[in-house]
């Protein structure tokens, strides 16, 4: 749903877009993929041929696929557009954890300017305790890709906006995180909260978060910001 919005506010602001899917087990993807990996691996036939269920045919799916990379980056560079969007598995265990998804991803990008957009969903992310692991996966994801990471708040619709606000302080101020972990947390839960709040500062973690809906297409222009601070140290191509 991110991709597919993303993509149509790009559009929007007179902007070009190929939109890569790497998720071999999707049915029904919620944009047109120009660059699709289903091209180059069948799911169905894997999980058939080799007696796999959903994950199993997943993984062996995208290892297949590590070695028609060069084509697809081939696909993507011939349609020269101003903007890639890649649409990677929501299993991310499978997928950013494996050899397979970094090279990919690695791969597609070569020297090329890139960053990784990482989705905390609200549900989880609404508790102290859910936000805190929600950036600490964040920061294996970001340790996996070696890219440049924003941390996007996705489905903030179902909050109210004043559990929007606290959860944007928390990403902005860890004292506050801190103080209200304390707070509502005790023994072994209070002291690995803490631990693992005090190992993000010192790392120095860039844990800002921007709330984003998919369906409203509130926060895209922030977002876009954010992205521009990145590509182009602050430049905004919009006119």
């Amino acid at each position: 749903m991110m991709t597919a919005s993303l993509e149509k506010w790009l559009v929007t602001a007179d902007m070009s877009v190929t939109v890569v899917n790497l998720d071999p087990g999707i049915e029904n993807p919620p944009y047109t993929s120009d660059i699709d990996i289903r091209e180059y691996v069948d799911y169905g036939e894997v999980m058939n041929s080799f007696n796999l269920g959903p994950n199993g045919a997943l993984v062996a799916s995208l290892d297949m696929a590590v070695g028609q990379i060069g084509e697809l980056r081939e696909e993507i560079i011939e349609m020269g557009r101003d903007y890639v969007i890649v649409d990677c598995p929501g299993q991310m265990e499978l997928f950013a954890y494996r050899n397979s998804g970094p090279l990919m991803v690695s791969s597609i990008r070569d020297a090329d300017p890139a960053l990784s957009l990482y989705l905390l969903d609200s549900n989880i992310a609404r508790t102290p305790a859910g936000y805190l692991s929600s950036m600490l996966l964040g920061l294996s994801i970001h340790i996996r890709f070696v890219l440049p990471q924003l941390n996007i708040l996705s489905k903030p619709d179902i909050l109210i906006e004043e559990q929007i606000e606290e959860i944007v302080s928390w990403s902005d101020d860890s004292y506050l995180l801190e103080g209200v972990l304390e707070e509502f947390s005790d023994g072994l839960v209070r002291e690995y909260s803490t631990a693992i709040l005090q190992m993000l500062n010192d790392i120095g973690n860039e844990s800002h978060v921007i709330p984003v809906s998919a369906r409203s297409m509130s926060g895209m222009e922030s977002l876009y910001g954010e992205m521009q601070r990145i590509f182009l140290g602050g430049d905004n191509l919009i006119v």
